[in-house]
């Protein structure tokens, strides 16, 4: 299983990002939303269905498991509660819990 980074932003207007930088792929991965929590699952929303396109298409979707990382100068707010580290599938890194 490879691990990918996912950088977690706040736009200038409030809204927040969850992308993968990597452009190892022949797909990229992003959710957005109006919480830090939101845009992480939009982000697996995304994951779900990138699979599925996948899979359409005749190819093989990777095994990852995702590091979420904040930007360089974000302030975490209080209120943030996620796994730092999950797979494609929702679990984190000892699969010892699903994803809500």
């Amino acid at each position: 299983m490879k691990t990918e980074k996912v950088i977690i932003e706040v736009s200038t207007d409030g809204l927040y990002s969850a992308y993968m930088p990597s452009d190892e792929y022949n797909f990229g991965l992003a959710g957005y939303g109006d919480t830090e929590q939101e845009a992480i699952e939009d982000f697996y929303e995304c994951v779900s269905e990138m699979r599925e396109l996948e899979e359409v298409e005749g190819r093989t979707f990777p095994d990852l498991l995702f590091q979420f990382e904040h930007a360089v100068g974000y302030v975490v707010p209080e209120s943030a509660s996620y796994f730092v580290a999950e797979d494609s599938e929702g679990y984190n890194e000892d699969k010892s819990e699903a994803r809500q």
